[in-house]
């Protein structure tokens, strides 16, 4: 109720402001607009608007023109002819879908994204969540509510349902390749210490070992854990060999020279322990 609300309150500010729109066709027969409807109707805010005697397919109520111009990328797929377009809401032009139903989704595609960017400043994850999720339900092949579904989802330490997103956008967003695996560093460093917890420090140190394997690079934050279970499993040697390579990543870091110093002076001692 408050988002709609909110969304109303945004929607209504708009009207004092130039709106854009990616005008998709023109065609006097309103058969043929609702055929090519039927293809684009998954595009924001997709309607027929009868302007004199000609059908106008349009898409969008933007305030800002680079939405609407990244709108127009997706929709030359369809309508090489697309273009944008400065456009008036004229409720009684819209002859399909009525406008009784438009104004009921008024949830404006570009209002919605705002809304949930509002709270996404605010760290409100959840209910970033729950709009993004309203959107995808009107929307059901936006990539971009995908997208930021998967960021929040991911923000909020839930990974296997933001990997799931992430995985039905991932052949058409190559660039998100480096997010995706990022997630699913977390996850595993997640199970691991859990399992560290559970005192299942072998299974552990698989996972790790997977990882490595899988990123042909040590990070950070999987170094430091893999060297720490090293420790607690007294693999000195081991753990020094972890924290050197990491050392060669990041030679400033005055944390990593302090662990690799003590797991080289541990392994000295078990060395001279064993001698003696």
């Amino acid at each position: 109720m408050y988002v709609y609300l909110a969304l109303i309150f945004l929607f209504t500010v708009s009207f004092g402001k130039t709106l854009f729109c990616v005008q998709l066709a023109t065609t006097g027969d309103i058969e043929r607009a609702k055929e090519f409807y039927s293809k684009v109707k998954h595009l924001p805010d997709v309607r027929i608007e009868q302007i004199g005697g000609m059908y106008v397919l349009r898409s969008g109520f933007f305030t800002q023109v680079e939405s609407a111009k990244r709108v127009l990328k997706r929709a030359r797929r369809y309508a090489g002819d697309a273009f944008v377009r400065k456009c008036d809401f004229v409720a009684k032009r819209i002859v399909h879908p009525s406008y009784r139903k438009v104004r009921k989704k008024f949830y404006n595609y570009e209002l919605g994204m705002r809304l949930a960017r509002m709270h996404i400043k605010r760290k409100n994850f959840k209910r970033a969540e729950q709009i993004y999720r309203e959107l995808l339900e009107r929307y059901p092949d936006s990539r971009e509510v995908k997208i930021q579904l998967a960021r929040v989802l991911y923000w909020q330490k839930r990974y296997d349902e933001s990997l799931e997103f992430y995985k039905q956008v991932i052949d058409f967003e190559p660039d998100l390749i480096d997010e995706m695996r990022k997630v699913e560093i977390a996850r595993d460093l997640e199970k691991v210490r859990r399992l560290e917890e559970e005192g299942k420090i072998d299974e552990a140190i698989e996972i790790l070992e997977e990882i490595y394997r899988r990123e042909k690079e040590l990070s950070y934050d999987v170094g430091i854990l893999w060297g720490r279970l090293y420790v607690k499993k007294k693999m000195y040697r081991e753990a020094e060999k972890v924290y050197s390579e990491l050392l060669k990543r990041y030679p400033d870091s005055a944390e990593i020279k302090k662990l690799y110093l003590m797991t080289r002076k541990k392994e000295e001692v078990k060395k001279n322990l064993i001698s003696g």
